[in-house]
């Protein structure tokens, strides 16, 4: 494995797996999702008619993000 598979593995595990940890034994409202959520403004419940561009934007990216990682496409 290279140098820059090692630190994109270490960054994964000390940056966001052991604070998302800790996070949801302590306080889940700490966690990334919470931060999120927070930003873009989504709440539970709210219907698609009254979603925000940022709502949209933030749906856009996690839509890519997902074909990015899970199947290599849109590089």
């Amino acid at each position: 494995m290279t140098a820059w598979r090692w630190y994109w593995l270490l960054w994964l595990m000390v940056g966001f797996v052991v604070p998302e940890t800790i996070a949801l034994i302590q306080n889940p409202k700490n966690t990334l999702s919470y931060a999120v959520w927070s930003w873009f403004g989504v709440k539970e419940g709210v219907p698609l008619s009254h979603w925000t561009f940022l709502h949209v934007l933030l749906l856009l990216f996690m839509i890519w993000l997902f074909g990015h990682f899970a199947f290599g496409i849109w590089r």
